[in-house]
């Protein structure tokens, strides 16, 4: 059962359990709960596309603040797929909202609950939209790059539209301390994600040495760091062209 499989993967991060017990002890049930239930509704959202595309899924880990998913699988997947599992946690709540909405029409939710949902529906929501990684605004923000730039600069625009985002996000926010664990952790993120780029080019290459290119539209160029997502790569040396496969595996 999808669910099952869901909640398996769901790993609870120990400032979340610590911010939950806070909550209870301060009396703030009904806004902790209304929170984890928008967070994990956004989470499972993106699971089912997961699991109907097969990616694998390591396990999700669910902080304060909003969830992070964490693939073992290649990094060549299919950009259409990347970009309908980025916007399908944003759906998702929606349509929870939808419901929520119903239920208040009909009188099967009172108008605090109702307000709760609202407002912390659109802060998740405004706040993933952010082209900030990890957040789901900077995965829609890749998929765009990659159907422009090769995989090495796609990353590194990211990177750049990350700081400069995350920058401004800390300009309007600087004197209101409720922030100040997202913004560290956003930091943490951008720097872990920087320092470990080569590894991620490598982990890229090596997808290329060991399993031939399903895709089929081509694409020329002469450097094997300048190797495109989702395209055969065409590597040009000694004025002849390899395939990515055949050049990287006769080096």
């Amino acid at each position: 059962m999808i669910i099952k499989k869901f909640l398996d993967k769901v790993n609870i991060n120990s400032y979340t359990i610590i911010l939950i017990f806070l909550a209870f002890l301060c009396g703030l049930f009904k806004e902790i709960t209304v929170m984890l239930i928008i967070i994990l509704i956004h989470e499972f959202g993106h699971f089912i596309m997961f699991n109907h595309y097969k990616w694998v899924v390591k396990k999700i880990n669910i902080y304060p603040f909003g969830g992070i998913t964490f693939i073992d699988d290649n990094i060549d997947k299919p950009l259409k797929e990347e970009f309908i599992i980025s916007v399908s946690g944003l759906i998702f709540q929606e349509i929870l909202f939808l419901i929520v909405v119903i239920l208040f029409k009909n009188n099967l939710l009172n108008t605090y609950i109702y307000k709760l949902f609202y407002n912390y529906n659109i802060s998740i929501f405004l706040f993933n939209l952010l082209p900030i990684i990890p957040l789901d605004g900077s995965k829609i923000m890749n998929v765009i790059l990659n159907k422009i730039f090769n995989f090495r600069v796609s990353f590194l625009i990211n990177i750049g539209i990350s700081l400069v985002i995350l920058f401004i996000f800390v300009f309007f926010f600087k004197d209101d301390s409720s922030y100040y664990l997202i913004i560290v952790f956003l930091m943490y993120q951008l720097y872990y994600n920087f320092k470990n780029r080569y590894i991620l080019y490598n982990r890229f290459i090596l997808e290329k040495k060991l399993r031939k290119s399903p895709y089929i539209k081509y694409k020329k160029v002469n450097n094997v760091k300048n190797m495109y997502r989702n395209k055969k790569n065409l590597i040009k040396k000694n004025n002849v062209y390899y395939t990515e496969y055949r050049f990287i595996n006769k080096k």
